[in-house]
């Protein structure tokens, strides 16, 4: 018996049809029903997955932070966290910038009613200690020492006071005294 025609049998004993089965040609249609393997767009999945929801809404929220941050003067310490149902809510990274904030509450929500969010109606502070512990991180540190040039007259010095010790310290001193001419050019 022929593939396609066990096939058949054993479809007509089960009694039961797949819809990927051609009945008139006898042979199976796996090739068309199969997906479409080829590359897409970064923008086609986003739409399909609703990643596109997610992504505009931080975009919005970004926004909407930036603005914020450019009403009020404890901008550095808090961040806007949410918008929804005409509440928005900033996060603050301590107890003592949420007082701040609240002191500058009305006049925030003024601002922000006659240009972004007419239909704000109430601004919900929150403490977040990881936000202190996130901008510890992003500053530069300092460093502790600051090098200064070295002049010609202190190069000098340095290759005098090589030319009396010992072979060890004379190596370093001389390459101190190379540095002053490097700085130079």
């Amino acid at each position: 018996m022929r593939k396609a025609g066990l096939t058949l049998f054993i479809f007509a004993k089960l009694g039961s049809y797949p819809q990927f089965f051609n009945f008139e040609q006898h042979h199976y249609l796996g090739s068309q029903t199969m997906r479409d393997h080829r590359p897409q767009t970064t923008g086609d999945l986003l739409e399909q997955t609703g990643l596109n929801n997610i992504q505009q809404r931080a975009i919005a929220l970004s926004q909407l932070n930036t603005a914020v941050k450019q009403h009020i003067n404890c901008a550095e310490h808090c961040r806007v966290s949410n918008y929804r149902q005409g509440i928005l809510i900033v996060e603050t990274e301590s107890a003592a910038w949420s007082m701040r904030l609240n002191y500058e509450r009305h006049t925030l929500m003024m601002k922000l009613r006659e240009t972004l969010l007419p239909k704000l109606q109430d601004i919900e502070i929150k403490v977040n200690p990881s936000l202190a512990a996130v901008q510890k991180q992003q500053q530069e540190k300092i460093p502790d020492i600051i090098q200064k040039p070295i002049t010609e007259v202190a190069a000098q010095h340095l290759l005098a006071t090589a030319a009396t010790a010992p072979e060890k310290v004379k190596k370093r001193l001389e390459r101190l005294a190379l540095l002053a001419q490097k700085q130079k050019r």
